[in-house]
């Protein structure tokens, strides 16, 4: 076999998005890709191979099973072995997180491997405009569910015990997130995980919600679909009081949509993704809402500023204290400050962005608005 070197990936939750990057298509549970210099070869089962075939990349060869000579009931590692033989290869990089047992059975064969750090695919942190055009859809998707959401609590009645009605049935955290999901299906886009939570709950950052909707309290909508055609994602957050709302809460919320301002503000090629984050988190902190942990509970900015949006909703670059890297024109990114105390509530504030060479391009706007 050939010395030549090649990335080995197994389709999984780890690496979906680097084999569809790849490929232009999402793969199959189970697909194995070797990248072999510029050539791209997709294993799939024989039931997957004829609409791979019709909708990968010019590049990538798709080969099924039986064209290898392989018999139903060989396991994974036997595949990718008679894959390694046919092409001549006789080594394989993986990422730290293949599965051991494949390894084992691969080394065994005398494939020789070597795990790297390195990503697959480190260009997916920059976004083509091809991907930059996916991702707006997705979140001009994201923006219509947030406002019909916005929209059916906003036309909630308040009862007298301050619930929040609409005809003769409470309005729920479950009936706002249905809202959400019937919207988000005329778009060909589909959200799990969607959070409307109020009062208390909204204090933990990624509650979904659940139960009756009440006046006066935070409400925290966040909406995170991915496109059923693309694979790309989606991100917005809004933090919403149906009715007065107190002036505890009013001081918080203004706090998280200054630091908000305050990092769009700084956004452009060049800045420091630490340095964002700091900047919100300073601002706040300034106005008086301190980060801490009382009695086991953390308290105030809680977490990260932002992360990567594309063919995975969290991904590179991360915009946290941890991370100390320089955003690039082209990379998408969420700015979403919040902050959470049990005895107010939480608000969240979150828009997701494109980086441009000198500044920032907003992927599709929406109102930002405490009281309605």
């Amino acid at each position: 076999m050939k010395k030549t070197t090649s990335r080995l990936l197994i389709s999984s939750s780890k690496n979906e998005a680097d084999i569809h990057y790849l490929c232009g298509v999402r793969p199959p549970e189970g697909a194995v890709l070797i990248k072999s210099g510029k050539k791209i070869y997709l294993l799939v089962s024989a039931m997957e191979s004829g609409r791979m075939r019709r909708t990968v990349r010019q590049n990538v060869t798709v080969i099924s099973p039986d064209q290898l000579g392989i018999k139903p009931g060989k396991n994974l590692s036997q595949w990718i072995q008679k894959l390694l033989k046919e092409k001549q290869l006789s080594s394989v990089e993986i990422s730290g997180d293949f599965p051991v047992g494949v390894a084992d059975s691969l080394r065994r064969a005398g494939v020789k491997i070597h795990i790297i750090k390195q990503p697959p695919c480190p260009r997916r942190e920059v976004k083509s405009a091809d991907e930059i055009k996916a991702i707006r859809q997705s979140q001009r998707a994201a923006v219509e569910a947030m406002k019909a959401a916005i929209q059916q609590i906003a036309s909630a009645r308040i009862s007298r015990d301050e619930m929040l009605v609409c005809g003769k049935t409470m309005l729920t955290s479950e009936k706002v997130r249905a809202t959400i999901c019937h919207t988000l299906l005329d778009f060909d886009c589909a959200a799990e995980e969607t959070i409307v939570a109020s009062g208390m709950l909204s204090a933990d950052p990624h509650e979904r919600g659940t139960g009756p909707l009440q006046a006066g309290q935070p409400i925290v909508i966040d909406i995170f679909p991915r496109s059923g055609k693309t694979g790309y994602w989606g991100d917005i957050t809004r933090t919403v009081c149906r009715g007065p709302a107190s002036a505890a809460l009013k001081k918080q919320y203004n706090a998280v949509k200054a630091a908000q301002a305050a990092q769009l503000k700084m956004l452009k090629a060049g800045v420091w993704t630490d340095t964002v984050h700091r900047t919100g988190a300073q601002l706040m902190e300034s106005r008086g809402f301190k980060t801490k942990t009382i009695n086991g509970v953390a308290q105030g900015f809680i977490h990260g500023s932002g992360h990567g949006v594309g063919l995975e909703i969290h991904e590179a670059p991360r915009v946290s204290p941890a991370n100390h890297q320089k955003l690039r024109a082209g990379h998408i990114i969420t700015v979403e400050p919040g902050l959470y105390y049990p005895s107010i509530g939480g608000v969240r504030i979150e828009d997701t962005v494109l980086i441009t060479e000198d500044g920032y391009k907003m992927l599709c706007s929406c109102p930002k608005k405490l009281e309605i």
